[in-house]
């Protein structure tokens, strides 16, 4: 179920589950696909502008993987760089990717669209999180993507300042949090 033409994504099911806070081994991979092409789409892809999201995508699914760039692996995995003389970190856009689509898996929970509605699905060993929980946890885990992916924006617009191929040219603007919306009572 690919929303896009590319065999490969930004990140992999496996990274989510790994890279993230505690995803267990037995969520459906297609569950957390899902989420990461949503992410993708609806968060990397709104923030960084089409042309950059593209290129990214191309650079991931290139046939030479020797063939490296370092502007584009510095921004997908991180880096430390120098601003007039002051050391700056970030962790990536793999790992704000991450965290988008685990906020995601978290909202969405173990719900899934049946005939007859909406259904949770439930086993005799675990306890369902209330509504309140998984919002909480969803907040919390798309504040940390958010800060993360600022931190990119940050690098992007470094880069653009250098004139290292990163971006379209134009300055791009930190998004500012996620419009949050009620769910439940």
């Amino acid at each position: 179920m690919l929303s896009n033409q590319f065999k490969e994504q930004l990140t992999t099911v496996q990274n989510v589950k790994t890279a993230t806070r505690m995803v267990s081994m037995h969520v459906d991979e297609e569950r957390i696909l899902t989420c990461i092409l949503e992410s993708q789409e609806l968060d990397i892809k709104n923030a960084l502008g089409d042309d950059l999201y593209i290129n990214l995508l191309q650079y991931v699914n290139r046939s030479n993987l020797d063939e490296k760039k370092d502007v584009y692996e510095d921004l997908l995995n991180g880096t430390i760089y120098e601003v007039d003389g002051q050391s700056r970190i970030f962790s990536g856009l793999i790992n704000a990717l991450n965290y988008f689509a685990y906020a995601r898996l978290v909202k969405y929970g173990s719900g899934s669209a049946s005939r007859i509605g909406y259904v949770n699905n439930q086993s005799e060993y675990s306890q369902l999180a209330d509504i309140k929980q998984r919002q909480e946890e969803y907040k919390d885990a798309f504040a940390v993507a958010e800060g993360f992916m600022n931190d990119c924006i940050r690098y992007i617009n470094y880069k653009i300042n250098q004139n290292n191929n990163c971006g379209n040219g134009h300055k791009i603007r930190p998004r500012r949090g996620p419009i949050i919306t009620k769910i439940g009572d």
